[in-house]
């Protein structure tokens, strides 16, 4: 017992070196082997905090403590303390264990021990420990811990099935992740005006609904439009429990103070105001990243309204962090997924350079430029604002899976640059690093992450495996997917850069080839999923290239010839009947969409085929089936469709379209939103926005009774180049103009236009001050030469000076001030 107590103070501490030093001296003697081996956990949780995963993992492997029933419940027979408190040891012992297998990279042996240390040792209790039982508090820590395990490496279409449905993992069918998805998810549990209704709303661990949430958005490839939206509620929920902190102090606790301590109220003061702004500063820290993936969000739903959010929640996250001091190493993480979002908004918007330099990097092997040791931090005259360098996002402490996304966009930006070194470097770190999991305890990797390379902008080839960024996938199928990917953008950098060295067509076809050979080898089905939407997005692009008008045919066998995966999907579905309704085949199109089940997009289609009566009749039947469940969109739908049927009808469905429309206005609200800043840019769509809002008083897209409706640029421009090419062909008609002479530059061309020679108006004093700034004719040039002319002044033919000279006159040189009478100065 005292040992155990010592070794716990050290960790108090902090002091985790001491307590493994203590483990191994202690361990040569025999007589303490059996102490050493009861103190295991506090020896395996310091070599866990000292970042030693492989030493903790072998350590707990080796422990008295069979690994296999580590996450087990104790005796069911044996109900005395001794039970009680060898089933929390051996659960804490579990906890290490799986945080030290995502550490290492191992994610699916983590999350299968989570789901015993979940399903094994029951929950829902509110007491302590008493029985050997998680109560709610490490459940939901439990939770947490799991849902950020699956984040951390999640590969696109890992959790497609055959039949097209989304795989439900053991995490989803949990009680408590679907009581927390019901209470906080749905649209009807908004939080309320009245102080009540907003602490029953308040989660009491915001953290679990975050990774929920982050876990759902993460994995939208897999699922409904409907359930973003609910990870969206979550991520709404979680930030108002996040800034809640700074409710933590009381007023009441202030006024407790009598009126004979006035006098040293004033340090008071002083130091309550530091504690709330260091209160602010941790509240807004912890709702960052929640604000990060609430635009992550906007961003999936779609719509120029979110996406303008999703802009405003990226620049003011940026715009805090550069301007508060110490926020960068802290959470450089967070503003290194800021940014490549951000990228990712302004893409197109934005040069390919410029967005290139959003993209994060995760060591000084992703990119070609120079990278300091100072993680990228550019020195002033070297790679500046103004300068041509590359500036540098540090990923630092990344997940397999933002390694893998942040390679990935770099080397697809370098191509679209047509930077075909860049790219195959790229490509070549990202091969790398799907090998591997973990560097080692002895590692240097992490210490020197941003190390220089060599002098100029040469980069040093990995020599070992130190010099490559972790980012293995969770199995081997997941491997096979992301290196196809790595091989389609290889040739689309062939393809673009015209080599003669290689075939594209034939790097598709062996990545598909590889592929196909993954999905038969492969044991279990874990990845399937992955391959099968990795190989679709292959074939697809692959249908494109091979037709580029195209073609409706060929783009329906191109999708007939998907993974049952993939065209198992609705939305497959929808696409294939749309291309099927664009080929006349109105047949197949609505024996998908039927077999769908789907009845809104078969009224949707046939509105667009012209089928209004059976549209009416479909959308009322959906009506009368739901009622006032039915969602808006199927009333609008109907009033569309009676418009072409019976007009007078679509006027009644309009009118009580009005009381299903939701009117919440909140003032408070409103007030506490930030101000949308934006900087002005030609053609960004934020001015047309603020324009838009300025001429219409707020109601975008409506115009005032008697305004004229702006043009659009697009228009002007080629309405301009129209009238110039005939007033140039009308000149050339004339004989006074001539398309192959180049015409002589105007001499004078420096000068205003009101001060040209040739110019009628404004005669008098045109030649005041006029100087040729680069050359040219006229009065002022002449002046000027004539001051520069030596030989004529030597000659006495100089007229620029007309008076008698002042050669002769000697200058005062007492530096005083003349004064006239009286002490005046003249």
């Amino acid at each position: 017992i005292v040992i155990t107590i010592y070794l716990r103070a050290l960790i108090q501490l902090g002091q985790y070196s001491k307590v493994v030093d203590y483990s191994n001296n202690s361990s040569s003697s025999s007589s303490s082997s059996s102490s050493i081996d009861k103190n295991t956990q506090e020896v395996a949780y310091a070599l866990y905090r000292l970042r030693k995963y492989d030493a903790c993992r072998k350590l707990i492997m080796s422990s008295s403590d069979n690994n296999d029933d580590v996450a087990t419940d104790g005796d069911e027979n044996d109900n005395n303390s001794s039970s009680s408190s060898g089933s929390s040891s051996r659960r804490l012992m579990a906890h290490i264990h799986a945080q030290t297998l995502y550490r290492l990279g191992e994610t699916n042996l983590a999350d299968e021990l989570y789901a015993k240390l979940l399903l094994n040792n029951g929950g829902g209790s509110d007491k302590d420990d008493e029985e050997g039982v998680m109560d709610d508090d490490e459940r939901e820590d439990t939770l947490s811990n799991a849902l950020a395990n699956r984040i951390a490496n999640y590969t696109p279409g890992s959790m497609l099935q055959n039949d097209g449905t989304s795989k439900v993992s053991w995490l989803e069918q949990d009680e408590s992740i679907r009581q927390l998805i019901q209470s906080y998810g749905e649209d009807n549990n908004s939080c309320g005006d009245d102080n009540d209704d907003e602490e029953i709303n308040m989660l009491q661990n915001y953290d679990l609904a975050y990774n929920l949430a982050t876990y759902m958005l993460l994995s939208s490839d897999g699922r409904s439009q409907s359930q973003v939206v609910q990870a969206k509620r979550l991520l709404e929920h979680a930030e108002k429990s996040a800034l809640t902190i700074l409710d933590s102090t009381s007023p009441e606790e202030e006024e407790e103070d009598g009126e004979g301590e006035e006098e040293e109220g004033a340090p008071t003061v002083d130091a309550d105001n530091d504690e709330k702004q260091k209160m602010v500063l941790l509240a807004e820290r912890e709702a960052g990243p929640i604000r990060a993936n609430l635009a992550l969000a906007n961003i999936l739903l779609g719509g120029e309204e979110n996406e303008m959010a999703a802009l405003r929640t990226y620049l003011t996250l940026l715009t805090k962090a550069s301007k508060e001091a110490g926020v960068a190493a802290e959470q450089g993480n967070l503003l290194a997924t800021v940014s490549n979002n951000l990228a990712l908004l302004r893409d197109g918007k934005e040069s390919v350079f410029d967005v290139l330099k959003r993209i994060p990097i995760t060591s000084s092997l992703s990119v070609s430029e120079d990278v300091t040791s100072n993680g990228g931090k550019k020195k002033k005259g070297k790679g500046g604002s103004g300068g041509g360098g590359v500036s540098i996002v540090p990923l630092v402490g990344a997940t397999p899976q933002q390694v893998r996304t942040a390679l990935f966009n770099r080397a697809l930006l370098l191509a679209k640059m047509g930077n075909t070194t860049g790219c195959t470097e790229a490509l070549e770190v990202l091969r790398a690093s799907l090998l591997v999991s973990y560097h080692g305890d002895n590692s240097t990797a992490n210490k020197n992450i941003f190390g220089k390379k060599g002098k100029g902008k040469k980069k040093i080839t990995p020599a070992t495996e130190d010099d490559v960024p972790t980012a293995r996938p969770c199995s081997d199928a997941e491997i096979a997917a992301w290196k196809a990917q790595a091989d389609w953008l290889e040739s689309e950098l062939v393809r673009i850069s015209e080599s003669t060295d290689k075939n594209s067509a034939d790097i598709i076809d062996s990545a598909i080839a590889n592929l196909d050979k993954a999905i038969n080898t492969s044991g279990s089905t874990d990845g399937l999923g992955a391959l099968s939407y990795t190989k679709s997005q292959l074939l697809l692009h692959r249908a494109v290239l091979a037709d580029a008008d195209s073609a409706a045919p060929a783009i329906i066998d191109a999708i007939e010839s998907l993974p049952l995966p993939v065209l198992s999907c609705p939305g497959t579905k929808v696409t294939l009947a749309s291309l099927y309704g664009s080929s006349n085949d109105d047949a197949k199109a609505e024996q998908l969409l039927s077999d769908l089940g789907d009845d809104i997009a078969l009224a949707e289609f046939r509105l667009e085929r012209g089928q209004y009566q059976q549209a009416v009749e479909l959308l009322e039947s959906i009506l009368d089936e739901q009622g006032s469940d039915a969602p808006m969109e199927v009333r609008a739908m109907l009033v569309k469709a009676l418009s072409y049927t019976d007009p007078a009808q679509a006027e009644e469905v309009a009118q009580s379209l009005l009381n299903y429309i939701p009117v919440e206005l909140d003032g408070e609200e409103l007030e506490s939103m930030e101000i949308p800043r934006f900087a002005k840019r030609t053609g960004d769509s934020s001015s047309k926005v603020r324009k838009t809002i300025a001429a219409t008083g707020g109601g975008k897209g409506r115009m005032r009774v008697g305004e004229r409706k702006k043009k659009n640029r697009d228009a002007v421009l080629r309405k301009r180049a129209k009238q110039r090419e005939a007033y140039l062909s009308k000149l050339e008609a004339d004989g006074r103009y001539d398309p192959k002479q180049s015409p002589q530059p105007d001499p004078e061309r420096w000068i205003p236009k009101s001060q040209r020679s040739y110019n009628r108006r404004g005669r008098r004093g045109r030649n005041k001050g006029v100087g040729a700034q680069g050359g040219g004719a006229g009065a002022g040039m002449e002046k000027d030469a004539a001051k520069l002319d030596i030989a004529a002044r030597a000659a006495g033919n100089n007229t620029f000076s007309s008076g008698p000279s002042t050669a002769n006159v000697k200058v005062n040189s007492s530096g005083g001030v003349r004064k006239g009478k009286g002490g005046r100065r003249r």
